[in-house]
């Protein structure tokens, strides 16, 4: 175990504190390890799998909060600027994207620092390597979000307008009201400053057993360890220069504090709640099985799909609730079904090199290696039917992938099969790339989830396709999945609709189930808070 002096201090810090007694319900506790689902539960061989898929997502998130930090000073002088001077409307968006995007990176840190919190419990003696794993995820989740949040409350704290601004509600970013001030006072406060010189101290006495456990030769370990000790300097810097202001205007003391288990943006009950939802339910998503394969019968190819896990977002750092897109390209029979048939496929494949029969031999033909994966059952034994980009690259999945998740909604374009045919031969020519990190739609080397859509159905001079505009987001032009939601549902009483309605499969955390939605509930989704925990 950690010898005793910072055992007692980080119990202090890292356990929840009781609810207040004005709250109805006590909040649910931060699973320990002695729970069952808690991650150290697992076998020695899944936990290190998940360990290092977690450390792949804090490389993730480090690099997006850099990126974001390398936007903010080229436009520095809009946090600078005297208050006095209102700032126009795309200098709002401009300041709101980033500030949802740093907030999206702060929470799936703090996920992770929450899932393996509970290290201190788990022996150093008899379980070294979860030990040690957990130490490692754990302060290097909290150092990253001290180096950019204090940077980031630095710049921004005492700008009145600015403040007034990133701190009222606003659905179109999927900021809850308040949020800054919660985030300026977590980050500033003195429970996460004091776990930040106990993990420092402690990491220098975990020397021996990081080499005794092999995780030294781990390269994203390494980088890990790196990463940490520069952000905790960039973090001591902080506190040393202006820690005894912030922590004046931070208010309480952390025995008094009710937040003290939440850092970043959300409120304490939501960040216990995340860390619950990633530990209780791995792999049980809120849509059953049963219902994804009952939704396939409704589906047809070139359908267009909006997915969201609870707390598991493959597009961070983009605002709005739906965070992920993903293309329906159906079976080969279901091609037969809905668009061989059709004169205008028949006379485009007759253009085509060897003038095909039909998409499949087209696609085939074109693309044989593609097609062998296509065809193969996925890990379930579930035909492929989905194209998605996700953090492997630009891959074929099955409904168990793409559809088996927490909320799921399906739009269909309303264009002829010939251009559904055209979009899914674009998506198979894309399928293979990376995955863009970066969210530059310019580039067609790395395409993000929403990119795959987008260039699939883009208008051209043989395609009449679907009209999505770009919008800025931390001072670049991409798209978020929730643009596309919030497309249907400005164009949805007009005649000249681009996309129907299929289908909405709402999830329901506290039932741990999901429900049929109609349309109106569907369309009314790109309002919600990206972090509310109580969707009805």
């Amino acid at each position: 175990m950690l010898p005793t002096p910072l055992l007692v201090t980080w119990l202090a810090l890292a356990s929840p504190p009781p609810a207040p007694s004005s709250t109805p319900q006590a909040a649910e506790p931060t699973p320990s390890a002695s729970d069952a689902t808690s991650v150290y539960s697992l076998e020695d061989g899944a936990f290190v799998d998940q360990a290092l898929r977690d450390l792949e997502a804090v490389e993730r998130y480090a690099k997006g909060l850099r990126a974001l930090q390398e936007q903010i000073s080229k436009t520095r002088g809009l946090y600078n600027r005297k208050q006095d001077i209102p700032y126009t409307p795309d200098e709002k968006r401009t300041l709101l994207t980033t500030w949802a995007a740093f907030s999206d990176y702060f929470a799936s840190l703090e996920l992770i620092r929450q899932r393996y919190w509970d290290f201190v419990k788990v022996s150093a003696l008899t379980r070294q390597t979860k030990h040690t794993w957990g130490f490692l995820l754990t302060h290097g989740a909290l150092t990253t979000e001290l180096a950019h949040g204090l940077t980031y409350a630095e710049l921004t704290g005492g700008q009145k307008q600015l403040e007034v601004l990133l701190d009222e509600p606003s659905e179109e970013y999927g900021l809850p009201a308040g949020t800054f001030a919660r985030f300026k006072e977590k980050a500033i406060h003195v429970s996460t400053s004091t776990q930040l010189m106990t993990g420092d101290t402690y990491a220098e006495q975990l020397r021996p057993l990081l080499k005794k456990t092999g995780i030294l030769n781990v390269r994203r370990a390494v980088w890990l360890i790196q990463e940490m000790r520069q952000n905790s300097k960039v973090a001591r810097g902080k506190l040393l220069k202006r820690g005894f202001t912030l922590f004046a205007k931070a208010g309480a003391d952390v025995l008094k504090d009710s937040t003290a288990s939440a850092i970043f943006p959300v409120q304490r009950s939501v960040a216990e709640w995340m860390g619950d939802t990633r530990v209780k339910r791995i792999g049980q998503p809120l849509i059953r099985r049963e219902q994804t394969l009952a939704l396939l019968a409704r589906m047809q190819p070139g359908d267009i799909l909006v997915a969201r896990q609870n707390w598991y977002l493959s597009n961070i750092g983009l605002p709005g609730f739906w965070p992920h897109a993903e293309l329906y390209v159906g079976t080969p029979q279901d091609w037969a079904t809905f668009l061989d048939g059709d004169p205008g496929v028949r006379d485009w494949l007759k253009t085509l090199p060897g003038a095909p029969q039909t998409l499949a031999e087209h696609l085939a033909r074109e693309y044989p290696a593609k097609w062998a994966a296509y065809t193969s059952p996925d890990s379930h034994g579930d035909a492929v039917r989905i194209i998605e980009s996700i953090s492997e690259g630009v891959s074929f999945t099955g409904p168990e992938h793409g559809m088996h998740v927490d909320y799921l909604g399906v739009m269909r374009p309303r264009l002829p099969p010939v251009e559904k045919a055209r979009a899914i031969t674009r998506a198979f020519h894309l399928q293979g790339r990376p995955y863009d990190f970066n969210f530059d739609f310019f580039s067609d080397s790395t395409l993000v989830c929403t990119e795959l859509v987008y260039k699939s159905y883009a208008p051209s001079q043989d395609m009449q396709g679907v009209r999505i505009g770009l919008v800025d987001v931390a001072g670049r032009r991409t798209l978020p999945a929730n643009e596309i939601v919030r497309l249907f549902d400005a164009e949805y009483a007009r005649p000249e609709r681009q996309l129907d309605f299929v289908a909405f499969l709402d999830g329901r955390e506290q039932e741990r189930d999901a429900v049929e939605g109609d349309v109106d509930s569907f369309r009314r989704t790109w309002r919600r808070v990206k972090w509310d925990i109580a969707q009805q």
